[in-house]
């Protein structure tokens, strides 16, 4: 099967008919990857889809093209290769969409005359672009901050632990039963992420921490370039040196 089989034309409903969904205690994975490592990730985790769930949009635009997708990672990724910061605002729809191994997981609420809003029905992988901030006053790295001092760092990846049904409300553990089909692309990619990257191996001034924001193995031969690292004076340190 592969992945245009598992996306077709999401359904049409409203929450009415749906309920809407809660999900909490989420388990996060925060991850640069360089373009190839990306590519190698998709065809680990296939069959899976990318649904556009940040914005109102037309139907069509519902699922999003991989190939778009690697395309707009690897702009972000040669942008950053070349010492420049890449424009993120192209990146929005991307970089906070949602994967799944099945188009059940969604529908599609129609908002206005042509769009719809894409809503997901059970736990989804969902994809959030991922700054860190590193504090002067307590010298810690501090993931998802978004502020005019962060830095920019690939993708994070978070999948629920906890679930209410939309309907009954019944709350319930996210287990590996068919009713969660992707606990297990979650499974896929949290194995992936520890064989294909390492925890990053900061150096700031001559103090070293390791920080569980990760780093794919490939992206050592050109971290260094990194604009954001060179003018806040942030090293990463090579694998043989950790």
């Amino acid at each position: 099967m592969t992945s245009d089989e598992i996306a077709p034309i999401i359904r049409v409903s409203t929450p009415a008919i749906e309920g809407v969904l809660q999900v909490s205690k989420w388990l996060k994975i925060q991850m640069l990857l360089g373009s190839e490592e990306m590519q190698a990730l998709f065809q680990a985790l296939e069959p899976f889809g990318i649904y556009n769930v940040s914005s109102p949009v037309l139907r069509e635009e519902a699922v999003i093209d991989k190939g778009a997708f690697l395309e707009a990672y690897s702009y972000y990724v040669t942008a950053l290769k070349n010492g420049t910061l890449p424009s993120e605002g192209s990146l929005r729809r991307f970089f906070s969409a949602a994967w799944s191994s099945t188009s059940d997981s969604f529908y599609a609420m129609e908002v206005g005359k042509d769009k719809v809003l894409v809503k997901p029905t059970k736990p989804v992988v969902q994809l959030q672009g991922h700054h860190f901030f590193y504090s002067l006053l307590d010298h810690k790295f501090h993931p998802m901050v978004l502020s005019p001092d962060s830095v920019t760092w690939g993708i994070q990846f978070s999948y629920p632990q906890i679930y209410q049904h939309p309907k009954s409300q019944l709350f319930s553990k996210v287990d590996n039963s068919p009713e969660f089909p992707n606990t297990e692309l979650f499974r896929r990619l949290n194995l992936w992420m520890r064989d294909h990257s390492a925890p990053t191996p900061f150096l700031v001034g001559t103090e070293r921490t390791n920080v569980p924001i990760r780093i794919g193995k490939k992206c050592f031969s050109w971290i260094a370039k990194h604009p954001q690292l060179v003018a806040k004076q942030i090293q990463v340190l090579s694998l043989s040196k950790v």
